[in-house]
């Protein structure tokens, strides 16, 4: 008798699975070669760059606000229109940008703005326009400043 022209059902189902498995594995290895066959030259990718750690100094000489103060509509209803930070410049050059965050009682802002102050040797005031908002809306205030 000729080996394999008389296979019982469980072995047939078995080899044709075992087919069916080789060659989903096959097409698998295929597409995924296929996959990963990229050709761009040097000048279709963007550039990408990065530093490692690095200290970040803080802009304000001894790192201190000395002061802030609000300056507010002059008529009725009275609002808060104007923050003025007093402080250090820590250079004598340059320009920095102040940026001021007003916050309600559950820490959501409310207003802000920001401007630009020159360098100097001596305490500086810098005057930042923020949206209008009532005094009784302020909670807290966020300076953040940046050297230019």
């Amino acid at each position: 008798m000729i080996l394999g022209m008389y296979v019982n059902g469980g072995d047939r189902r078995r080899k044709v699975a075992f087919l069916l498995l080789a060659l989903a594995a096959v097409m698998a290895v295929a597409s995924a070669a296929l996959a990963v066959v990229i050709a761009l030259g040097s000048t279709a990718i963007d550039q990408l760059g990065g530093t490692d750690q690095v200290e970040v100094y803080c802009p304000v000489n001894s790192c201190q606000i000395t002061r802030v103060k609000w300056i507010l509509t002059s008529s009725y209803p009275y609002e808060v229109d104007q923050v003025k930070v007093v402080w250090q410049t820590a250079s004598t050059s340059g320009s920095y940008t102040v940026y001021v965050t007003l916050f309600d009682d559950g820490g959501n802002p409310i207003s802000g703005g920001f401007a630009t102050q020159t360098a100097s040797s001596s305490p500086v005031e810098t005057d930042v326009n923020v949206d209008n908002v009532a005094p009784s809306q302020v909670y807290y205030v966020q300076i953040v400043i940046v050297q230019n």
